[in-house]
C-alpha cells in the first residue's frame, strides 16, 4: 500500500469500512418505516408479528446507523478529497487495463489484469477511493459515483483513431482506418486505389488472360478455313 493510500485511509479513519450507498440508505428507511407501521398498528389490522416487526425495525436502524457515512466539513473534507484524486492518478489509473484490452482480450491481456490491477494494493486503493467518494458525496444519487469504470483508460486515444482491431485478440474486431490514416489519404484517389493495386493488377492479368484466348480462337478459325479450301 502506497503512502497515499494510507494517508487516505486514516483520513476515513471514523468512516464505515463498507459505506452504503445512498439509494441503499433510502430503501432501508423505507423498510424500517414499513416496519415500524406495522408495530404500532392493531394486530388485527396489520395481521403480523407487531414485536418481530419492532425487533426488525431496530436491527435496519443500527445496521444503516453503522454504516452510514459521517459528516465531513472543511479541512478535513479538503483533505479527503485531495488524497483521493492523487490515490486515481497516481495509483489506480495508471493501473487499470484499457477498455479495448478488456473487451477485446489479446494475447497477455488476462495476466497483465491478474499482476497489476487485480494485485491487492490497487485493490486496497480502489476500496479507499470508493469509501473517500461516498464520504464527501453522501447524498449523491449518482449510482456510478464510486464507479471506477469511468477512469478506465482507452487506447484508441493514444493513437488518435477509431480503429480497434486487433488481430491477435480473442475477439479481434472488425478493421478501419484510424483518422490519421483518412487524414493522409490521398486527395482524389481513384475508386481502385492506385495503378499498381492488387484490383488493378487482377484486372490486367484478367484482361491479358482473354487477349491471349480470342487470339486463339482466331488461329484455330483460321487454320479450319485453310483445312476446307
Amino acid at each position: 500500500m502506497s503512502d497515499t493510500v494510507k494517508q487516505l485511509e486514516q483520513a476515513l479513519k471514523d468512516q464505515p469500512h463498507n459505506p452504503l450507498r445512498y439509494p441503499q440508505v433510502e430503501e432501508y428507511t423505507r423498510e424500517k418505516d414499513r416496519l415500524e407501521g406495522m408495530a404500532s398498528s392493531p394486530a388485527w389490522q396489520s395481521g403480523a408479528n407487531r414485536g418481530k416487526a419492532v425487533q426488525q425495525a431496530r436491527q435496519i436502524a443500527k445496521m444503516v446507523d453503522g454504516q452510514i457515512c459521517k459528516p465531513v466539513q472543511g479541512a478535513h473534507k479538503d483533505q479527503i478529497a485531495k488524497l483521493a484524486d492523487e490515490v486515481m492518478e497516481q495509483t489506480i489509473r495508471p493501473a487499470l487495463t484499457t477498455r479495448e484490452d478488456m473487451r477485446r482480450n489479446p494475447a497477455g491481456a488476462v495476466g497483465r489484469f491478474m499482476r497489476v490491477e487485480n494485485a491487492k494494493p490497487i485493490k486496497q486503493a480502489i476500496h479507499q477511493w470508493k469509501r473517500a467518494q461516498l464520504t464527501l458525496e453522501p447524498g449523491n444519487e449518482d449510482p456510478d459515483l464510486a464507479n471506477v469504470e469511468r477512469f478506465r483508460p482507452e487506447k484508441i486515444h493514444d493513437t488518435g483513431g477509431t480503429s480497434t482491431f486487433m488481430a491477435n485478440a480473442q475477439i479481434p474486431g472488425h478493421f478501419a482506418m484510424t483518422a490519421k490514416a483518412k487524414e493522409n489519404w490521398p486527395e482524389g484517389m481513384p475508386a481502385q486505389g492506385t495503378v499498381n493495386s492488387p484490383l488493378a493488377q487482377g484486372q490486367k492479368k484478367e484482361r491479358t488472360e482473354a487477349q491471349k484466348a480470342a487470339l486463339v480462337r482466331a488461329q484455330q478459325a483460321r487454320a479450319a478455313k485453310r483445312a476446307t479450301l
